[in-house]
Parts: structure tokens; C-alpha cells; sequence
């Protein structure tokens, strides 16, 4: 883990509150400054959620070091008292497990009634990510136990999680499709599962876990110690979800031939649709329309977590036919996995790394269409203006939304090629709006131009000031400005140009000229200027006008 500005994972505790949070019924206790509690307002502010967080900080100071005082015996009993939980998971932060405690020792004189577990999240040996993961399947593996199978077709949900990338939506999408299929959800964990909840899981027929980071071990764990088949494919894109439905049913019907249960059937694929009368997504049909044939020329560069890094790669390539720049993920305990996912998909190494810097220089060489990846991507393809769509965490308040936006399924598959098109069309369009003039508006705007244009001239510092100090008109001032060029072409032509011209490398826009420069498609806006300034400085032009625009162009042959 490298500790940056900006993480793409945060602190093994914090992963710890995600499940606590995830759980009901269940209470994270961190052992831990001021400071590192941060988690507890992550969840308040990101989760959307009535619920207040199911964390509670036993604060560790330094007159508490000083005097041996150990505050956690007290806190353990004030949660007891207020929330009463089934069970209280206690876990040092990043900056007290330096202090090498005996927590366990703390909590056996707490003397409460409710059931307290000690985590050993090491933040130096694990992150975010890990330490939830590790923390559920501990859960289920004490809670479990054997049971019967359901009378009906039924499955676990595993994955789901507080904070997770629009799983809540992901969970409406996968009881549709479910229900059209008649098989009943057994327990969905971690989000909104109890204790006795998780006690059931063996009862369901199979174990489905589509996300890589969250619940495929606990699904393992099942299918080793109970015989429940897991089904770790994920759903994103339409083909995926296609297999993915045939293959559920053939397991299921595997298991209902040993129960003698009723084969299912695949039902009309129409049945998978919100109105049950259309075709289950419109992305097959709408990646044939000419709006969306443009893609088949558009660079892609995609990076997040494994499961959406692998997914969105596939979806973009397979189903709306756009090219791939280059991918990569955060997530290095599955680079091997992703990198095995992707196999023929990359024109180069997959990208892994930490470090938020080294995918920005990635994106800022390959300058693709369209990048898919973090909050971070967006916060960069901003400055290099790339459009920049987020499909993995870590995320922002926008990413978790009241409406329904699902990943999984035909439903996920819409949603992905809506977002895929207005990220990268809207800039189109911008750039239509610049290029076509804005309905008229154009000429309104000229004319408040014309009676500005006088000081609307951005006055070198020169000339501005020879124009305050002399008191001169507006008209003479402007005229001076404008010969501004003309003299600098002169000495050069003369080969009289000034010392202070010869060493000078910066040039000024004039508002006007800068106007003129938007109206320059945003994806080659910076390289057009780039280009403008290149041929300003070899002609000696330090003042970039509208007609040196004009005459850079010309020169270029643009």
C-alpha cells in the first residue's frame, strides 16, 4: 500500500465498518484516534441510508497512553447498552496497532453479556478491499450450518456490500431476474443479512458471487463444507448475462434432478424486459445504429477494480465495438486474474499499480476517446479534457444515487451503453454547438462584441501602462495594441529585433483569439493551441490574435 494525497483503497478498518455497516445487528468497535475514525462520515455521507453507522470509536489519546488508561472495557459496555447488537467486532486502527496491545485481554474485562470477536485487520498486510472479504467469510464460516435445501429453487446473493459500486441497484436487478426465472432468493449477505441470516445460507441450492472483491470465498467456503455449487461469473453486458442465465438454470436443474423437482425452462427472453413486452436490452440493436458506429473508431482506456476493469474491457470491445488503449487495476492481488480475463483484449502489459500519478501519465500519453475508470480518472481526464465515465470505486456521492442505475443484467447492460454515449457525445455535441454557432445566438452576441470589442483587448502589461500613464484614448490605445505584432514582424524582417524580443518565449491571447480557439473540437483543442503558439513564437507574434489564428491555420493547412 502506498499512502498518497488520494487512495484507491482505504484502511483495513475501514473495511471492517463496511461489513459492520453491510450486517444487521452487528457493531464494529475501533480501537483508535482521533482522526481515524474518518470512516464513520464516509458512510454518513456516501450510504444514503437512514441507518446511522454501525461503528463506534474507543478513543486511544495520549493522556490515556500516559496513565495506562485502556478505554475500550468502557466502550464495549456503553455499545452493549445503547444499541444492543448480537455481536461486536473490535479491530485496532492503522495508528494503534503500532502500540502492539493485548485487546484481547481488554475485552475479557469488559464484562458484557454480548458475543465480542477481535479482528486482526493489519492495515500494514491487508487494505479495504481484503480485510472486508476476509471479515465476511470468517462470519460465515462461525455461523453456517447444515441444513436441508428449500423446497423451491433457490439462491444465495453474495456480494452486496455498504458502500459498494450501485450494488443496491445490482440487487433489484438480479431479483428480477430471478423472479422471471421462479427462483427464489434465499439470503442476500452481507447487505441487510442478520446473523441467523447467514446461519441459513446452506439451505439454498447455489451460491451466485459476481463481484471478484466481495463474497466469492465465503461462496467457496460454502461449496467445499456444505455442497452448495457457486456460480462466480458476472453478469455485465448482454452476452455475459445471457450465458450467465443458461448456466444458472443447468445448475439448477442439476440439483432439482436430484431432488425430483420440475426442470426449469428458459423463459422468452421478452420476459426479462421492464414493460415484459420487449427485447431485455436495447444495446444489441442500438450498437448497429449510426450514432453508435463512430465507436468502432473510438480508443477506450479502462481502469478500476477487477470486476468492472474486466467486464466494461469486454463490454466496449464485444458489444459496442470500440477499441481498447489500454486497462489496468488497483486491485494487485488480482492482477493475475484480471490479466488472465483479458487475454487478447490488450494491445499491451496490463497496468497495475497504486499510484493514482502513474495511471494519469498513462491516460495523458495514450489521449484515448474515452476513459473508463475511478474518481481519480475523472479528476484527471478534467485537466487533459477526456471525457471520463466512473464504473468502479472508489466513488463519489454521484455514484451513489436514489434512482435505479444497475451494472448487472440486461437492465446494467442499458445503463453501461447510456452512460458510454453521453460521456463521450455530450463533448460531441459541445462541439457541434461550437462549430454550428448556438441557434443565432452567435449574432447577438457579435454585436455585444462589436460595442465591447474596444475593451474586450487583453493590453500587454507594456502597453497597458503606457496607455494609463499618457492618458490616451481608447481608439489610440487599441491601435497600439494592434501594432503590437506589426512591429515585432518588423524588427524581425529588419533583423533589428530588441534583446527583450529575441529572449522572449511567452505569448498572450486576446479574448477574442481565445473565443475563436473554442470553437476548436475540445479533444484537439490543446494540441491546435499548442500548435498556434509553435507558429506565433517562430514569427515573433507575442500577442495572439484572431487573425494570427487565422494565419497559423493556413499554415498548418487545417
Amino acid at each position: 500500500m502506498r499512502l498518497t494525497y488520494w487512495m484507491y483503497e482505504g484502511t483495513a478498518h475501514h473495511g471492517v465498518g463496511r461489513i459492520a455497516n453491510s450486517l444487521k445487528k452487528v457493531h464494529a468497535v475501533f480501537h483508535a484516534p482521533l482522526g481515524d475514525d474518518y470512516t464513520l462520515p464516509i458512510h454518513t455521507m456516501l450510504e444514503r441510508t437512514p441507518d446511522f453507522p454501525h461503528a463506534t470509536t474507543s478513543l486511544v489519546t495520549g493522556r490515556d497512553l500516559a496513565q495506562g488508561t485502556n478505554r475500550l472495557p468502557l466502550t464495549l459496555k456503553q455499545v452493549e447498552a445503547r444499541f444492543k447488537p448480537e455481536l461486536i467486532v473490535v479491530c485496532a486502527s492503522c495508528s494503534t496497532i503500532l502500540l502492539q496491545e493485548n485487546l484481547q485481554q481488554a475485552i475479557d474485562t469488559a464484562d458484557v453479556q454480548t458475543p465480542v470477536m477481535l479482528y486482526d485487520a493489519n492495515p500494514y498486510r491487508m487494505t479495504e478491499t481484503e480485510s472486508s472479504d476476509r471479515l465476511f467469510t470468517t462470519l460465515v464460516r462461525r455461523f453456517a450450518k447444515a441444513q436441508p435445501l428449500t423446497e423451491r429453487p433457490s439462491v444465495n446473493f453474495l456480494g452486496p456490500i455498504s458502500l459498494g459500486f450501485h450494488v443496491r441497484s445490482d440487487v433489484i436487478a438480479m431479483r428480477r431476474m430471478l423472479n422471471v426465472l421462479g427462483i427464489e432468493l434465499n439470503v442476500i449477505a452481507p447487505l441487510g443479512a442478520s446473523l441467523s441470516d447467514l446461519e441459513r445460507l446452506p439451505a439454498a441450492w447455489l451460491t451466485i458471487a459476481p463481484y471478484r472483491e466481495t463474497g466469492q470465498e465465503a461462496a467457496r467456503f460454502l461449496e467445499r463444507e456444505f455442497g452448495t455449487p457457486a456460480l462466480l461469473e458476472t453478469p455485465i453486458g448482454v452476452e455475459p448475462t445471457l450465458r450467465w442465465l443458461r448456466k444458472l438454470v443447468e445448475m439448477i436443474n442439476e440439483i432439482g434432478a436430484r431432488k425430483g423437482a420440475k426442470p426449469l425452462q428458459m423463459p422468452p427472453l421478452q420476459a426479462f424486459s421492464l414493460d415484459g413486452l420487449s427485447a431485455p436490452s436495447s444495446l444489441p440493436w442500438f450498437s448497429q445504429t449510426a450514432d453508435m458506429h463512430s465507436f468502432s473508431q473510438k480508443r477506450a482506456f479502462v481502469f478500476g477494480d477487477a470486476t468492472r476493469t474486466v467486464a466494461i474491457v469486454k463490454l466496449l470491445r464485444d458489444e459496442i465495438g470500440a477499441q481498447i488503449a489500454g486497462a489496468g487495476t488497483y486491485l494487485v492481488k488480482h492482477a493475475d486474474w484480471v490479466r488472465k480475463e483479458l487475454e487478447g483484449y490488450l494491445p499491451d502489459e496490463l497496468l497495475v499499480t497504486e499510484a493514482f500519478q502513474d495511471v494519469a501519465k498513462r491516460i495523458e500519453a495514450e489521449r484515448p476517446d474515452i476513459v473508463c475508470g475511478t474518481q481519480m480518472e475523472r479528476h484527471s481526464c478534467r485537466k487533459f479534457d477526456i471525457p471520463c465515465m466512473v464504473i468502479a470505486p472508489p466513488t463519489h456521492i454521484e455514484n451513489h444515487l436514489l434512482g435505479y442505475y444497475p451494472f448487472i443484467g440486461f437492465d446494467g447492460a442499458d445503463v453501461i451503453a447510456d452512460r458510454i454515449y453521453t460521456t463521450a457525445k455530450l463533448g460531441l455535441e459541445k462541439h457541434l454547438i461550437d462549430y454550428f454557432g448556438s441557434a443565432g445566438l452567435d449574432d447577438e452576441n457579435d454585436e455585444k462584441s462589436a460595442k465591447s470589442s474596444t475593451s474586450s483587448i487583453t493590453v500587454p502589461k507594456e502597453v497597458a501602462t503606457s496607455c494609463t500613464e499618457s492618458n490616451t484614448s481608447k481608439q489610440e490605445c487599441r491601435s497600439q495594441n494592434e501594432g503590437f505584432n506589426a512591429d515585432a514582424q518588423t524588427k524581425q524582417s529588419t533583423g533589428t529585433a530588441t534583446e527583450a524580443n529575441a529572449a522572449r518565449t511567452e505569448v498572450e491571447w486576446t479574448e477574442d483569439a481565445q473565443r475563436l480557439l473554442k470553437s476548436v473540437p475540445f479533444f484537439v483543442r490543446e494540441k491546435a493551441k499548442r500548435n498556434i503558439e509553435k507558429y506565433a513564437r517562430e514569427n515573433a507574434l507575442w500577442l495572439i490574435t484572431p487573425e494570427v489564428v487565422r494565419k497559423a491555420k493556413e499554415h498548418i493547412g487545417a
